[in-house]
């Protein structure tokens, strides 16, 4: 009996390329075309049961649009109508010569137009399948099947079309739709674009291979790589070598391949007559076109008589070192059947048992080895003559272990930009290491904390640091553990500057002088520590003023004179600091500050003044101003007071009355002429006694 792996017999898919009908929200018509000598060969068929069945009576059209010519692309492709009529079954009569000389013909004539659609097995197992499944779906899915299997069929189907009209240096793009109108079904229009000098082979399958066993043998070949190009496979056996057999009329379809789980190799199962004796095999591919590919690559093996019996260990002893001794049971009336004994070990009860002794008589139970791990798991296996074996369950073996790993070495690492620190170090040489322990602390002195849960498998470590802290700079250290959980010493100290990323306080100004030579500042510098310089800028508060350098100190002087002004004008300075890192504090808040005036011409003449006691005033008179004054301020104030703002006065007068005052006072009168640029003049004083 032959039984098929991996694949079942409810057809439901269309083409191989065809996804399945669930996953597609909006039905489509799915298109697949093949160049051949001098024609060009389409398929196509719907995803949908229900628009497969109204097709079969709108039927399609097909479109071609030669859209290469050359090697070069048509700037305007050009439309044909290829099939001059609409593509749809064949009446009934036209399929009787093929349907009796094919069975897929028949079976896709009965589905379209059978009133009942059974379909028979001599082993009952497709019958079983079939009758789950609802008629028109049955008939949709054997339907496509048979089309894939026969092209002429297809074709006679109304779901193929050999186009001959075609020349090998064109390329073609061929549209296929349902005539069916749109209130009853909204079908996506299938595309396709072929060069019909594309003519290569079908390629021969790959990658067949067979697993041999005790009369059976499970074949595998490579399925993905071909799913676009083969539809089905047909498996052949031969005794000779020569004179190769199908296995079953039936060819092996994979319906396990689905979008969600897509399936990588095809299996099938072949029951063998008798063991000890040479069968060949090879596999070949049938297209959706029908096309059948040339065999594959044959392989030859044989069946081989399984032992009847396992070997089970009762027992172990730890010897000197690592050493011990292992004991099983193997049923005496069986040792007929065994070649040999291995011992087998793997540091984990599923990893890979490598071989520690072999070549065990049958007669022996016990064996000594040296355990290659601290944590061994165990196994006896038996190898029967015809090379077939059995294994014991495993046993564990833990030898005893108290010696700690040496400690890690080599510790170095960077903190980016980001904070990330990536850390490493040597990794260690005992065998039995189980990983590493991470230990951090922001102080040298402190005592680190560990920053892993469970111990890391590498020599490398990644950390996030807070960067926007204090301290400067971050420390690390690692210990090695065992299986046995062993502790290692600390290693050295691994210590790494944090990139700086705040900038330094700004600086601010203290004080400022406007002198006749210039201005004098004075500032408070930052209170960073990391400071390595002050800069001092200046700029004019014109619309054209840019911000200049004007002073830079990398030591602690706070003060600056600037004598590089222009007089009677107005400047605005600012101060920052910048770090090590080079990163510049905020400005400080700007000053403006106007420079003095370069005219101390006496430009106010003959000041005086004349005491009226009569009508308790003061007159000050002087004599007629020059044109470029613009005005006069006046200022006020009692002997030893402080002088006030008292008058702004137009140039154009010559004289102002005081009526504010009162006896037995000495007044004082400060008069400034302001110019037209902006500048003062000098200042003139009078005393006036009252």
């Amino acid at each position: 009996m032959r039984v098929l792996l991996v694949i079942s017999f409810f057809f439901t898919v269309m083409f191989c390329f065809a996804q399945q009908q669930d996953s597609i929200a909006t039905p489509t018509i799915q298109v697949i075309a093949r160049a051949q000598q001098n024609k060009i060969l389409v398929r196509w068929a719907p995803t949908d049961a229900v628009v497969w069945q109204r097709a079969n009576t709108y039927g399609y059209t097909l479109e071609r649009f030669t859209v290469y010519r050359n090697g070069k692309r048509l700037d305007t492709p050009e439309k044909k109508q290829v099939a001059t009529h609409i593509l749809k079954p064949a009446p009934l009569a036209s399929w009787e010569g093929l349907a009796l000389a094919n069975d897929n013909a028949a079976i896709l004539a009965q589905a379209i137009y059978g009133d009942d659609f059974e379909i028979g097995s001599e082993e009952g197992q497709l019958m079983a399948v079939v009758n789950k499944v609802k008629q028109l779906e049955e008939r949709f899915s054997f339907a496509l099947f048979a089309a894939d299997m026969n092209f002429e069929a297809a074709k006679l189907a109304g779901l193929g079309f050999e186009d001959s009209s075609v020349k090998n240096n064109e390329g073609y793009l061929y549209r296929i739709n349902t005539g069916i109108p749109s209130d009853l079904a909204v079908v996506k229009e299938g595309v396709v674009y072929i060069d019909a000098s594309e003519t290569d082979a079908l390629p021969v399958p790959i990658d067949l291979a067979g697993v041999f066993k005790d009369k059976e043998v499970i074949l595998t070949w490579e399925y993905e790589l071909f799913k676009s190009i083969y539809a089905t496979y047909y498996i052949e056996r031969s005794e000779d070598g020569t004179q190769y057999k199908r296995l079953g009329d039936l060819p092996l379809v994979n319906l396990n391949n689905t979008e969600h789980s897509p399936t990588k190799r095809m299996y099938y199962i072949d029951t063998l007559a008798q063991n000890n004796k040479q069968y060949h095999y090879r596999v070949s591919g049938i297209s959706p076109f029908g096309e059948e590919g040339k065999p594959s690559k044959a392989i030859v093996g044989q069946g081989q008589k399984a032992l009847s019996a396992t070997p089970f260990i009762i027992n172990h002893e730890l010897l000197v070192g690592t050493g011990a001794k292992i004991y099983w049971d193997f049923p005496k009336e069986k040792e007929n059947e065994v070649a040999t004994f291995e011992i087998r070990a793997a540091s984990k009860d599923n990893g890979t048992y490598k071989i520690l002794k072999d070549g065990i008589s049958p007669q022996t139970r016990t064996g000594e080895i040296a355990a290659p791990f601290s944590v061994n798991y165990i196994k006896v296996i038996a190898i029967g003559k015809g090379s077939t074996e059995t294994a014991s369950f495993s046993a564990l073996v833990q030898l005893i272990d108290s010696i700690a790993p040496a400690k890690p070495t080599g510790l170095r690492g960077v903190v980016d930009s980001l904070g990330v620190a990536i850390i490493s170090w040597e990794p260690n040489m005992e065998k039995d290491i189980l990983g590493y322990r991470i230990f951090r602390g922001n102080l040298k002195d402190e005592t680190y904390a560990q920053i892993t849960i469970d111990p890391l498998q590498t020599n490398q470590f990644i950390d996030t640091v807070q960067l926007n802290s204090l301290n400067t700079d971050v420390y690390y250290t690692v210990v090695a553990v065992d299986r046995r959980f062993n502790t290692s010493a600390y290693s050295e100290v691994l210590e790494l500057k944090k990139p700086d990323i705040i900038p330094p306080s700004a600086p601010v100004f203290k004080n400022f002088k406007v002198l006749h030579t210039g201005v004098s500042l004075s500032w408070i510098s930052s209170s960073c520590t990391d400071v390595a310089k002050h800069q001092l800028f200046r700029k004019s508060t014109k619309a054209s003023g840019i911000w200049e350098l004007v002073f830079e100190t990398k030591d602690t002087i706070t003060h600056f004179k600037d004598t590089k002004l222009t007089a009677a004008t107005k400047y605005a300075y600012a101060i920052k600091a910048i770090d090590e890192s080079g990163l510049s504090s905020e400005d400080s808040p700007t000053i403006t500050i106007k420079t003095a005036s370069n005219t101390e011409d006496e430009v106010i003449k003959n000041l005086n003044a004349v005491v009226d006691r009569d009508h308790n005033t003061i007159r000050l008179y002087w004599r007629k101003l020059p044109d470029r004054i613009k005005e006069l301020v006046i200022f006020k104030s009692k002997k030893d007071g402080k002088p006030t703002t008292w008058k702004q006065l137009p140039a154009a007068l010559t004289e102002i009355i005081d009526k504010n005052i009162s006896p037995s006072n000495k007044y004082i009168y400060q008069i400034r002429p302001v110019f037209e640029d902006g500048s003062y003049g000098h200042l003139e004083t009078l005393e006036v006694n009252y």
